[in-house]
Order: C-alpha cells, then structure tokens, then sequence
C-alpha cells in the first residue's frame, strides 16, 4: 500500500509538473509577459489600444510571437510587432520588439499616425540627427 501511495504523489507532481510547463508556453504567458513589458513605457497608454498575440514560436528557453496592436479609437488602425523573448526562471522576458512592415494595418506607405494611439515611437518614427558636415 505504501508503495502505491508513493506513486501517486509522484505521478501527481509530474502531473502537475507538466501542467506548469505548458503553461509557460502558452499565448497566453508571452502575451503577460509583452504587457508587463510595455508597461514599464511611461509614455505608452495601454488604455488606447489592445492587444492580440498573432502567433507564437517555442524553442527551449526562447520564443518569437508576433503581436498586433489595435486602436479602440479606430479598429482599422493597428500595427504588427515581432517580439523576442527569453524564459527568465518561471517568468517570459522581451528580449527584443521589431515593427513589422513598419506600416500599420489600413494605412498606406508614408502615411502618419499607423502606429496605435499612445505606442511608442519605433525607430522608423524618430528623426535622426544631421550628418555632420566632412572637411
């Protein structure tokens, strides 16, 4: 009997084990952990806009997902973004965000405001400095 019941707690920690596992790697985590990640942006109002994990890669301790971001003020305006993350002990980390395309959804090539409302400036929308001039 003793046995058995030694198997049972066993069987109920991997069991249990692997629950947690698959929760790690869920569209579910990686979109907490794109949030907490955006939330740390004081200029960003995540109020503005939601946000919707596209689809997800796994690879061991890494993941590639692709998020779009939707205005509430405007549906028709969004934006797509790659982000790379990294498992850091039971929690996802970005790593690294790239806007895809670089364009909005609904919006056309060199058309201003595709980003959503209140979402930082990607290095498309920042103005660079002047070269300096050679002698």
């Amino acid at each position: 009997m003793r046995k058995f019941s030694i198997a049972v707690i066993v069987g109920t920690f991997l069991l249990s084990a692997c629950s947690m596992t698959g929760s790690l790697k869920s569209k579910e985590a990686v979109q907490g952990a794109i949030e907490t990640h955006l939330k740390d942006n004081p200029r960003l109002s995540l109020k503005s806009f939601d946000t919707q994990i596209e689809s997800v890669q796994f690879k061991d301790n890494t993941a590639d997902a692709l998020a779009k971001f939707v205005s509430k003020a405007d549906p028709n305006s969004a934006v797509e973004v790659r982000y790379q993350l990294k498992l850091d002990g039971r929690l996802w980390k970005v790593v690294s965000s790239q806007p895809v395309g670089g364009q909005g959804m609904g919006s056309h090539p060199g058309a201003a405001g595709s980003m959503p409302m209140g979402h930082p400036p990607t290095s498309q929308d920042q103005k660079l400095p002047p070269p300096e001039a050679s002698h």
